[in-house]
């Protein structure tokens, strides 16, 4: 089967980094991982059935985690973790806190604690 051609995208560093975990234990290149989660995701996302249905109400705060199946559970929870995720990393805390006079820490990509101040100062920590 010849190789669909591929898109670069971004994909968040702790999926990433989750992958490149996983990905040599499964036998696939870290793009071939994230591409297999996305595709389970896309299936489950676009199901019309019983089960995801329940899932999604669940999810949603229309029905209760007690009344799924352990494995569902553990599939609702995922969905709920995706999503703060996914709403947190949309989110800069950082700047509401100094605005409000309070000092953050922030990582850089290099791995380094800053220190900034809620004048912008940096200090590395």
């Amino acid at each position: 089967m010849a190789k669909a051609p591929s898109t670069p995208t971004r994909v968040a560093s702790d999926i990433a980094a989750t992958a490149t975990a996983v990905a040599s234990a499964e036998n696939r290149s870290v793009a071939e991982q994230v591409n297999h989660w996305a595709r389970i995701g896309m299936l489950v996302d676009r199901s019309g059935s019983v089960g995801n249905r329940r899932l999604l109400a669940v999810v949603s705060g229309q029905d209760q985690f007690s009344s799924l199946g352990r494995d569902e559970r553990v599939a609702a929870h995922a969905l709920v973790d995706a999503r703060i995720a996914e709403l947190a990393a949309a989110q800069s805390f950082g700047a509401s806190a100094r605005a409000d006079g309070q000092t953050t820490v922030s990582v850089d990509d290099e791995g380094t604690l800053t220190e900034i101040a809620p004048d912008g100062s940096r200090r590395p920590l």
